[in-house]
């Protein structure tokens, strides 16, 4: 994440404000621009602005439909309102999902396809007690947003044994589905070089799920994989190395705005912040996973002085660098190719 500052006295501002708190302008967020003054401006503001809070700028592209902004565009299914909660559970998610949209565009990655906007997002609620199957087929992306609640989500993180679950988490992995549908598997020669390093993705998903929760992983799983799901199926490793290639890219982007990067491990980054990420595609995977793995330790021990679960629990072997250096090629080029 970037730091931003009012356009109006330049106080610092959250990625999340719609208002400053020093000098009280209106503010409104537009991809690869910052923060602008709402009402100097002229701009109009996503229509879910006062509902749930988006602050970003109503989508100017021809065809925009309903005033939204790019990122709630993005969006096809919201829960029932009238139920208690689900207003606030869909305004905590899309606040996420704005979070991955701000990177989607900074690393230009595809956001549309013949049939407008993609990826989609469904966010769903239980239904008379049906549980929601989180997951993507073909370009929609469904949630379900009871993942909101903390209670609910610290729940299911014990019950899986995972180490990690944030709302994040959830829409980088399952993004990291719908661009392998565009960005790998329509290149013969990607797919061919994704399927030698992931394995084949056309290995039986449904037998091999229910293999991965009936059995132990596989003894040695940590050299290999990122997170234990990953072992799960090819499918799963990719999505999982894209998530965590998400947060490291994020996350360095965020330390090196702030000054944050603990000595030795500085980076030269550009000047100008908004081409943070798109540099930190290009550096040498060694030089940005040494630097990932100082900064982590570091405040993964912050975070143990203070009694929060780690900050990022997860080991970089060599064999999961490479996984993730072969994801951040695939987007690299993509950027490139334009």
């Amino acid at each position: 994440m970037m730091r931003y500052h009012c356009p109006s006295c330049r106080a610092e501002v959250y990625f999340g404000n719609d208002t400053c708190l020093s000098c009280g302008t209106e503010l409104v967020f537009e991809p690869g621009r910052g923060f602008l003054d709402l009402r100097a401006e002229g701009l109009p503001a996503c229509e879910n602005r006062a509902r749930i809070g988006c602050n970003w700028v109503a989508d100017a592209q021809e065809g925009a439909q309903g005033g939204l902004c790019l990122s709630c565009r993005h969006t096809t299914v919201i829960p029932d309102l009238s139920v208690e909660g689900n207003l606030q559970r869909w305004a905590e998610f899309e606040a996420a999902k704005r979070n991955l949209m701000r990177m989607a565009v900074l690393l230009d990655l595809p956001l549309t396809d013949s049939a407008g906007p993609r990826p989609r997002f469904l966010f769903k609620a239980p239904d008379a007690g049906e549980a929601v199957v989180m997951g993507h087929a073909d370009g929609d992306i469904t949630l379900n947003i009871a993942e909101a609640d903390d209670e609910y989500r610290a729940a299911t993180r014990a019950e899986m044994g995972e180490p990690y679950r944030t709302l994040i988490g959830h829409l980088r992995h399952e993004s990291g589905h719908a661009f392998w549908e565009v960005l790998v598997k329509p290149f013969p020669d990607r797919l061919a070089a994704c399927r030698a390093l992931f394995g084949d993705e056309r290995e039986d998903y449904g037998q091999a799920l229910e293999r991965h929760y009936a059995q132990p992983a596989p003894a040695g799983w940590e050299q290999a994989f990122v997170s234990e799901y990953a072992t799960a199926h090819p499918y799963e490793d990719f999505a999982e190395s894209w998530a965590n290639l998400l947060h490291i890219l994020d996350g360095l982007e965020t330390a090196l705005c702030y000054g944050l990067m603990p000595a030795g491990h500085e980076l030269a980054a550009p000047e100008a912040p908004r081409d943070i990420l798109f540099w930190l595609l290009g550096i040498a995977m060694e030089d940005l996973v040494s630097a990932w793995i100082a900064l982590s330790l570091a405040l993964n021990a912050l975070n143990d002085s203070l009694g929060h679960p780690s900050f990022y629990p997860f080991i970089l072997t060599p064999k999961v660098s490479e996984k993730l250096d072969w994801v951040r090629q695939v987007i690299r080029q993509g950027c490139l190719a334009d």
